[in-house]
């Protein structure tokens, strides 16, 4: 006990107080005693009351059992659910309207010998653009229609004949209302010449195009007739100039080489691969070409929803069936910009597989607004709205053994500028 309390118990234990009552001395005691407990600190219970609380909230958590606490976690998932439903209604309503991209394919159909005409193959371009709020395809027309910095031009057949053989060739030219270009693909389907040189299509970008060449010639040593198949990788402008001769000797004609392209890059692949250079029409699948240090021959193909390069490698050619081709070899390396633009997906392929087993080839806009989904039969258009919504916007029918050879996208501003200039060139 302190001293002053037990010194003031005392004296109120005395027996009745004297005259003077509550003497100054006591009072002064008692204001100091006030005064003392006054300036002493009070000891904190915040963390203990805190402690408490949180242990009475854990022991009423333990107390719930696990069929209400599932139903509280399901009461709270169904209300966030409806709130998204509602959220996420007007943006399906208004997501046609909404897109910013436009789609150009070109599209080949390979066709098969028919009587004295040989394979050949036709081409056509379709735009797939948003107009009146709605996707759908908005021009078509024959021929390839490939963007090339700010103009538009037309790939197709070019058929060069003399008084015995033919060729028919890919050709370029700066698109325009041009019915002549077409009337000369056609003819060149009718006639009844021998076709020395034939060229396919198979890649198209937005400078560099890839071709398939066949040249029929005949083999030294056994005298009969070989078909000689190659790849070769192009500039636009390669093919523009108009051909007047014959040429049966591809290897010397211009082409992009994969050391011209990549330059430095491409040394360590060519070293890896070991490609051997094209054997020339009249020469013997025997004699295997000599080691190819440029990458001279090589295409552009679609594989899981990408472009990619393959170098050819003609130092196993032989003559089988009369034929002496090249066999692919997938390079290491992705393609830049300047060959693919826009070549990224936003979907896996595992997850396109899923949703259409039957799919080839993917194509998914820049803007992540739609996928475009080829299989053998259809291209079909699905919306993207954060991710893939399985819901068949469009189909566009394709022909049999018809196969995307370009894919070309308009973002933003562009769009309405390729649908007149598009619209324009393929529906004069």
């Amino acid at each position: 006990m302190d001293p002053m309390d037990n010194e003031l118990k005392i004296k109120l234990a005395e027996g009745p107080l004297g005259r003077e009552g509550f003497t100054d001395g006591l009072r002064q005691r008692i204001e100091a005693r006030i005064e003392e407990e006054g300036s002493r600190p009070k000891p904190r219970k915040t963390g203990f009351v805190a402690a408490c609380a949180l242990l009475a909230v854990t022991v009423m958590l333990l107390f719930v059992d696990g069929e209400r606490l599932s139903s509280l976690l399901r009461i709270n998932q169904s209300t966030y659910d409806e709130h998204s439903q509602h959220a996420a209604a007007p943006v399906k309503e208004s997501w046609e309207a909404s897109i910013r991209s436009a789609l150009l394919l070109g599209l080949r159909t390979d066709l098969p010998a028919a009587g004295s005409q040989g394979e050949y193959s036709t081409y056509r371009t379709v735009l797939i653009a948003p107009e009146h709020n709605r996707l759908q395809k908005t021009a078509e027309g024959a021929g390839i229609l490939m963007p090339y910095k700010m103009d538009f031009w037309k790939i197709g057949g070019q058929r060069i004949a003399n008084e015995e053989k033919e060729a028919w060739t890919i050709t370029a030219s700066k698109a325009a209302a041009n019915p002549a270009f077409e009337d000369e693909q056609v003819s060149a389907l009718v006639s009844a010449k021998p076709v020395k040189l034939s060229e396919k299509l198979l890649f198209a970008g937005n400078r560099y195009i890839t071709v398939a060449q066949t040249v029929q010639s005949r083999d030294p040593a056994s005298g009969k007739a070989v078909q000689y198949e190659y790849v070769w990788v192009k500039e636009l402008l390669q093919i523009a100039p108009t051909r007047k001769e014959i040429s049966l000797t591809p290897l010397e004609e211009p082409h992009v080489s994969l050391r011209g392209l990549l330059a430095a890059y491409a040394e360590p692949i060519i070293q890896e691969l070991k490609p051997r250079l094209p054997v020339q029409p009249g020469e013997s699948g025997r004699a295997a070409g000599a080691v190819d240090l440029s990458g001279e021959s090589w295409t552009i193909v679609r594989k899981q929803g990408r472009w990619i390069a393959q170098l050819a490698d003609y130092g196993s050619a032989e003559n089988l069936d009369g034929k002496i081709g090249y066999r692919l070899k997938d390079v290491p390396m992705e393609l830049p910009a300047s060959v693919v633009s826009h070549d990224e997906l936003a979907v896996s392929w595992s997850e396109i597989k899923r949703l259409q087993p039957s799919a080839v080839d993917v194509f998914t806009s820049p803007k992540h607004d739609f996928v475009a989904v080829v299989t053998d039969r259809n291209i079909i258009i699905y919306p993207y709205i954060d991710q893939l919504i399985p819901s068949q916007l469009m189909t566009i029918p394709l022909q049999p053994n018809e196969s995307v050879v370009m894919a070309q996208w308009a973002t933003d501003r562009y769009v309405e500028s390729w649908k007149q200039q598009v619209k324009a060139f393929l529906e004069p």
